[in-house]
């Protein structure tokens, strides 16, 4: 596989965990794992992007920094704006989703829907970005 088809692998895979995953665990008041899924979404899309950008990227959880500084220099064109919200939201769902995966933390409803509004902005966003609509 070439590293397009890798990462366009890892952006339908988000996209499935989006759709599937965090769905039903919305449905099923799941609000920790809606939490985990939605940071995880946001991790493979980032870093699906990077794969299809040819850049290499650590084995972390939070990579939003690294997206938003190797776009800027491949010039590729993004409103500011959007690029920092990406990074907020995946540094917000990497900080939050040790405790929602251990239970240290309970989290509601409205924490979960924000998380899940969150993913799917990626989502959405870097897929116009990468023109993968």
């Amino acid at each position: 596989m070439t590293n397009r088809e890798e990462g366009i692998e890892l952006i339908n895979q988000a996209t499935r965990i989006f759709e599937r995953d965090i769905s039903n665990a919305l449905r099923d008041n799941d609000y920790n794992l809606v939490v985990r899924r939605s940071q995880e979404a946001v991790e493979l899309t980032l870093k699906g992007a990077l794969k299809i950008l040819g850049i290499d990227y650590p084995k972390v959880h939070h990579v939003g920094d690294i997206f938003r500084k190797r776009i800027k220099e491949k010039s590729i064109e993004i409103d500011e704006e959007i690029s920092e919200k990406i990074e907020e939201i995946s540094l917000w769902l990497s900080q939050i989703r040790e405790p929602s995966f251990y239970f240290e933390r309970k989290f509601s409803r409205e924490d979960a829907l924000k998380a899940q509004e969150e993913a799917g902005f990626v989502i959405q966003e870097i897929r116009k970005i990468l023109a993968l609509q």
